[in-house]
């Protein structure tokens, strides 16, 4: 029998988060009001918002219920969401500081550290958005010759909390507009705006959207027909990064970003150096934005079976504890680490397209002669086939420069680092539990020696005391004859 999973929301809101969920428990989309009386003690509640009363209400019902409680959080933090909310509005100001649910499902290692940050400790476990794993393995789409350059704008769910925010989107929008308006081509490459707005901002600026919904179903479509990305801060970034595009943050608003972008658009100045740049985009700052990417997203490998096995656990945990009679507790970390903490080399990483010729110099920057360019080149797991299409005679007119120029891409790679790992991570467990296991059986033959002399030694206090008792003389003692004690008498 599957295990039951409550999903707490109405099905327009959470069943496009719910779904990848779907194969793995008996999935239940429950509103706020009857989850309390439908989920039973020892069983899992996921909530997607803890924002408005309605489920901060009854994640505290539940809990107090003996019900296991999971705050899975599907998008990035955001500056104003978290701290400039109106006072009047229907959201508790203080979301996730601290987190209402027993654990929180972070989207990425950054989220988790924030949220860690704000006195979440023993709560975050990083899973990653189990919707994005059909992204996963997405690349940019090739543009033919004569196809346009096409910038998808885009703007998040709510674009501002209060008139004034609103109406500062809306200046940034106007002013990207006038800019495409008076720039209808990058060199000789065509440009094409693709609008995805929402809240009415289409006809605030005047232009057709593409907004076709809010679930995200459509967007990862409309990724694959576009060449770059311009949004306010929102998720919508990470899944432009995903699909392997340049992607810049348009915000006015000018706030601190709990996730950065490589490019920046913060005034009307920036537009034009941001779209050359989003045009021609430099290897550093895609490099920049992989890693930005996996530290705010968890996705070198899907996240949900990652979803699954911390969903599986709460729930065999809190049935635990409620067959047990206990209070219902989590260890501070339920999910394995399979990258030990560490943040993988980005797979994008290359000397030769980051830093033409720079195997070419020291630390110091002295050049080297061909030898010992070679020499470096080989050393650092590049290919030198080059070196042998070239005649030794002429081997010695050569420029060092022109030699690199002939090297390839090194023979080593980042992707499957994990399961690289994992074998090294098995190996130290195994030696660690060796010199366990020898001490352990070291302290057990001591405890037997020392088992036996006790034993030994109350054995012969015991026979001693039955001697005394029975007036026998101990062992050691020297035997006397009849004929002994005559001789002694006489």
């Amino acid at each position: 029998m599957a295990t039951p999973l409550y999903y707490v929301g109405s099905p327009a809101e959470v069943e496009h988060h719910a779904r990848p969920l779907a194969a793995a428990f008996d999935l239940r989309i429950v509103g706020a009001d009857e989850v309390v009386h439908l989920a039973q003690p020892g069983e899992l509640c996921v909530f997607f918002n803890e924002y408005y009363p309605r489920f901060r209400d009854a994640c505290v019902e539940l809990k107090a219920k003996g019900c296991a409680t999971l705050y899975a959080i599907d998008g990035i933090l955001e500056w104003r969401n978290s701290w400039e909310l109106p006072e009047r509005g229907d959201c508790c100001l203080w979301v996730m500081r601290p987190v209402l649910s027993h654990k929180v499902a972070c989207i990425g290692r950054s989220q988790a550290r924030v949220l860690e940050s704000w006195g979440n400790f023993g709560k975050c476990e990083v899973v990653g958005v189990p919707r994005f794993d059909k992204l996963a393995g997405c690349q940019p789409r090739i543009r033919q010759r004569g196809e346009p350059f096409r910038v998808l704008v885009i703007t998040a769910k709510c674009p501002g909390f209060s008139s004034q925010q609103i109406a500062c989107t809306t200046q940034s929008l106007h002013a990207l507009k006038h800019w495409f308006d008076g720039h209808p081509r990058i060199g000789n490459t065509s440009i094409e705006p693709v609008w995805r707005l929402t809240r009415g901002l289409d006809e605030a600026i005047g232009v057709d959207n593409r907004l076709t919904d809010t679930t995200g179903q459509d967007l990862a479509t409309v990724l694959q027909s576009v060449d770059a990305v311009i949004a306010t801060p929102s998720t919508a970034m990470l899944e432009g990064m995903l699909q392997g595009l340049p992607v810049a943050v348009l915000d006015y608003h000018n706030r601190p970003h709990y996730v950065p972008a490589a490019w920046r658009i913060t005034a009307e100045s920036q537009i034009d150096e941001v779209l050359c740049e989003l045009a021609n985009p430099t290897p550093a700052r895609m490099l920049y934005q992989a890693s930005i990417l996996h530290d705010a997203l968890e996705c070198n490998s899907s996240a949900t079976p990652r979803f699954v096995e911390l969903a599986m656990r709460m729930h065999e945990l809190a049935q635990a504890c409620h067959d047990s009679g206990q209070t219902l507790t989590f260890p501070r970390r339920i999910l394995s680490d399979a990258q030990d903490g560490h943040h993988l080399p980005e797979p994008n990483y290359d000397h030769q397209s980051l830093y033409p010729r720079r195997l070419l110099h020291t630390g110091t920057g002295r050049s080297l002669p061909l030898s010992d360019s070679v020499d470096v080149v080989a050393r650092e797991g590049f290919s030198v086939a080059a070196r042998e299409a070239v005649p030794a005679a002429s081997r010695a007119q050569i420029q060092a420069g022109d030699f690199l120029d002939g090297v390839r891409n090194p023979t080593f790679g980042w992707h499957h680092l994990c399961e690289e790992l994992e074998p090294d991570r098995r190996k130290e467990i195994a030696q660690a539990t060796a010199a366990l296991e020898r001490e352990l059986r070291q302290t057990r033959r001591e405890l037997q020696v020392c088992q036996r002399q006790s034993l030994r030694a109350r054995l012969a206090r015991l026979e001693a005391k039955i001697r005394r008792h029975l007036w026998l003389q101990p062992r050691d003692a020297p035997q006397q004859g009849p004929a002994s004690g005559v001789q002694k008498a006489a």
